[in-house]
């Protein structure tokens, strides 16, 4: 989709970004100079200027592990039939939670515990919650429909994304479902190739094993485990949690979790985090 002048120039400040706070200023002002934005990064019911902010949900326990999802559910306020911009803060939701699997706070936090260890088992499920990142692909939200109004959006502002990703410095990443894992891993860590007449495709030989993708600190593949500074994780999306379109219990697919990150280290806590109690 062809981009204004003005969009073009607010994507190449995004790199330049020094704070989330800048970069989502900076978003949310492209994302309303988007032409023609409904049906294609933008569903007919959701208002273009809608924004979800999200991020680390306490930085003084962040563990260093970032998941990337697909995008906020609004399925609740289309069936309202609301139609003013939903302009909200994410994080807010996740450290209100508490426990349980309604929806998929419950999995990240299953998955996070596996990922802190020993010091993951001694904490309560909300507790656990304080040491993650959250990141959605679409800003905007969506309906709970599988389509690709969410990817549209992801690769329309990929260096908003890319600049995000940056700034929260990850150790580890978790991406809910394969086709963010493939574009978090093509286009953030610039591992593609250019295939004549076939346009850019992601590297997977040799370079993704067992579900994951290491990279150097600047953000380079590499299989040298003295200089890995990123592990990318491919997991499946926890909002369907679905295998052969079978369904999946919590324990199921936090069994799958766990075969997919065996070999990797746990993820060192901050002493602030050690201090928590269950």
């Amino acid at each position: 989709m062809a981009k204004t002048l003005e969009q073009i120039v607010l994507e190449g400040l995004a790199g330049d970004c020094c704070s989330m706070e800048e970069l989502f200023v900076l978003w949310q002002t492209t994302q309303m100079l988007e032409e023609k934005a409904q049906g294609s990064t933008c569903y007919e019911e959701i208002d273009k200027r809608s924004f979800h902010v999200d991020g680390i949900i306490n930085p003084d326990q962040y563990a260093g592990v970032l998941y990337i999802l697909k995008e906020p559910s609004l399925k609740q306020y289309i069936q309202k039939g609301l139609t003013f911009p939903v302009l909200t803060d994410i994080r807010r939701e996740y450290r209100s939670y508490r426990r349980g699997y309604e929806d998929e706070r419950g999995y990240l936090a299953g998955m996070q515990r596996q990922l802190l260890g020993e010091a993951g088992e001694e904490l309560s499920m909300d507790k656990v919650m304080s040491t993650l990142a959250v990141m959605y692909i679409n800003k905007r939200g969506g309906k709970e429909v599988s389509d690709s109004i969410w990817l549209n959006y992801g690769y329309e502002y990929i260096e908003f994304i890319k600049r995000e990703i940056r700034l929260l410095s990850p150790r580890v990443i978790v991406c809910g479902g394969e086709e963010i894992f493939k574009m978090v891993v093509k286009e953030v860590f610039q591992n593609k190739k250019t295939i004549r007449n076939r346009g850019e495709h992601m590297i997977w030989k040799d370079n993704v094993r067992d579900y994951q993708f290491t990279a150097d600190k600047n953000f380079r593949h590499t299989k040298d485990a003295d200089r890995t500074s990123v592990v990318v994780v491919n997991m499946w999306n926890p909002a369907y949690r679905t295998n052969k379109e079978q369904h999946l219990s919590p324990e199921e697919y936090l069994e799958e979790f766990h075969r997919r990150i065996t070999g990797m280290e746990s993820v060192p806590v901050k002493e602030s985090v050690r201090k928590l109690k269950k």
